[in-house]
């Protein structure tokens, strides 16, 4: 690869549900996969909506790397627009190990064993955070050394803003907030969500959706 130490490169895509699907009104929302370099290895974060494939490629390409690379896939829940590009993506990393949260993995269809992660399990240099409550699995991922918190579809962005997952699509209400809790206190300098671009000062504004009313974002 190109890069050398710590970077990120999210994959950027739309995606639009018909009425009727998820509810009454038509649905479209961005979702974010990305990958991150790391002195030992090339990690996916999600593998995006089924047809991801194209993007992550250029993605790879941006960065100067290829498919072979990729040294770990990491599912942060099993909802489709993150694991429908699962069976594209595996089929182009066979050396990669895939990993989700332990509760989520009987949930997700892969085309090889997937590795159940835990409280304070690492992949590398990225720490796991369980962040149940979108899904019972739901997990976030911390690099410490640079502060970074990948929060998954635990809260996302709108408009400059963190907005809670919509309720449609989340599980328990009361876990995903005991979850909102637990990041904030992690107090990283940097957020990235699965839905909705950074925000500056995300603790200072993750800490206002808590103690405010704070409305739904992606799903």
């Amino acid at each position: 690869m190109v890069n050398a130490g710590t970077f990120v490169e999210p994959v950027i895509q739309q995606v639009h549900v018909p009425a009727g699907v998820a509810g009454p009104v038509e649905l479209s929302f961005d979702v974010r996969c990305f990958l991150v370099g790391l002195p030992d290895g090339l990690v996916l974060i999600d593998a995006g909506p089924a047809g991801s494939a194209g993007e992550i490629g250029a993605a790879l390409e941006r960065v100067g790397a290829h498919w072979s690379d990729v040294t770990d896939v990491v599912l942060t829940h099993s909802h489709p627009d993150h694991v429908g590009g699962l069976g594209e993506v595996a089929a182009r990393t066979p050396g990669a190990r895939i990993w989700a949260g332990a509760p989520d993995c009987p949930h997700i269809a892969s085309p090889v064993p997937l590795q159940p992660l835990s409280d304070d399990d690492r992949v590398r240099d990225l720490r796991v955070i369980p962040t149940p409550g979108h899904t019972k699995g739901h997990i976030s991922l911390l690099h410490e050394g640079e502060g970074l918190l990948f929060v998954g579809d635990a809260v996302g962005t709108l408009s400059g803003s963190m907005m809670r997952a919509p309720a449609q699509f989340t599980a328990d209400a009361a876990e995903a907030e005991r979850s909102l809790r637990r990041l904030s206190e992690l107090a990283p300098a940097r957020m990235l969500f699965s839905h909705g671009p950074e925000v500056t000062d995300p603790v200072a504004e993750l800490r206002r959706l808590l103690n405010g009313n704070g409305g739904a974002g992606g799903n």
